[in-house]
Order: structure tokens, then C-alpha cells, then sequence
């Protein structure tokens, strides 16, 4: 990414001296051709910046399979935090539920994926925040395939659900904690 937006710099100055050595600086054409160099050079830097570091933050999990199932007796742990639709780009489309035993995620269409809370490999925050609602990320070990679902939990003084799932996951495989709980960085 660096040596992308060095190069991209070193053409901007090379234009911007272009520009002032061929243009006269006292017509409207050298002013335009400046704003325009310079509005390119903007979109362009943003563009490679938000190719490298927020696409592709979404993981695809295109092995997941469906089934139709009931949600009762379900404990819900994630929300969808609102960031004008770019929210979408980062977080899993999915729901999130577990019980006793298993994982849930639920699609848009109401269909869920189980997975057994043993098979969860990893569960850490990541550097992502939103709302100040901290963005958690799940790794399942299923059938020798790394699943990752990425959500904002629903912690709230209400709804302890999530802590619930914590300590549950920290219980059941202790390795798999990868970030401590806190109620100050959640």
C-alpha cells in the first residue's frame, strides 16, 4: 500500500510541476487544471486506502449451510450497529444466537447454521468500533474449515447474553479466548 501511494504521489508532483511550468499562473486554466489534478489525486489515495484496509474486512463464508430450524429457547448476542449502510462492509449479514450446546447464525431468509460450541476456535475483539460498540469476531473449526463471523455484540445492563456466551466459550475452551472481557473496552 505504501509504495502504491508513494508512487501515486510522485505522479501528482510530477503533474502539479507540469502544470505550473506549461500553464500561465495568471489564467483560470492553470487554477482549473490544479483543482482537477488535485481532486483525482484525492480519489484516487481514498480508493487505495479503502482497498487495502476495508474491503474485503467482511468475511465470506460461502461453505455455510442452511437449514430451516426454530429460534426458541435462543439467546440472542449480536446487533447491528448503524454507520450508513457501511456497516455492511465489515460485519457478518448474519445473526447471532447460542444455547447449551451450540452457535447459531441466521441468515436473512430465517434459515440457521449450528455449530457446537467446542468447534469455536477463537472469539477476539478486533480493532474495529462502531457506535462504541466494539466489533467481535467468531472462528468455528468446522470440519477442518475456518468459518469467521464478524458482529457487534448486544451487551447491555439489561441484556447479558453475551458475557453469558463468553464465559461459556471460556469455560468450554479456555485457548479459544483471545481477548479479555472488560466492561471499559467492550
Amino acid at each position: 500500500m505504501i509504495k502504491k501511494i508513494l508512487i501515486l504521489s510522485v505522479v501528482y508532483a510530477f503533474l502539479i510541476t507540469g502544470i505550473t511550468v506549461t500553464l500561465s499562473q495568471k489564467g483560470d486554466g492553470y487554477l482549473i487544471a490544479v483543482v482537477i489534478v488535485s481532486l483525482i489525486f484525492i480519489f484516487l489515495l481514498v480508493r487505495i486506502v479503502y482497498k487495502e484496509n476495508i474491503s474485503g474486512v467482511k468475511p465470506k463464508n460461502n461453505k455455510v449451510n442452511y437449514t430451516n430450524s426454530s429460534l426458541q429457547n435462543l439467546n440472542k448476542i449480536s446487533t447491528k450497529p448503524f454507520l450508513f449502510g457501511l456497516e455492511k462492509n465489515i460485519i457478518s449479514d448474519q445473526e447471532f444466537y447460542f444455547d447449551q450446546e451450540y452457535f447459531y447464525a441466521v441468515n436473512n431468509h430465517q434459515q440457521t447454521a449450528k455449530f457446537n460450541l467446542k468447534d469455536i476456535s477463537e472469539i477476539s475483539k478486533t480493532s474495529v468500533q462502531i457506535n462504541n460498540s466494539r466489533i467481535w469476531q467468531v472462528k468455528i473449526n468446522d470440519n477442518g474449515e475456518e468459518i469467521v463471523f464478524k458482529f457487534a455484540h448486544n451487551y447491555t445492563i439489561w441484556n447479558k447474553n453475551f458475557l453469558e456466551f463468553y464465559r461459556k466459550i471460556q469455560q468450554l475452551n479456555p485457548s479459544a479466548i483471545q481477548s479479555k472481557w472488560n466492561i471499559w473496552t467492550m
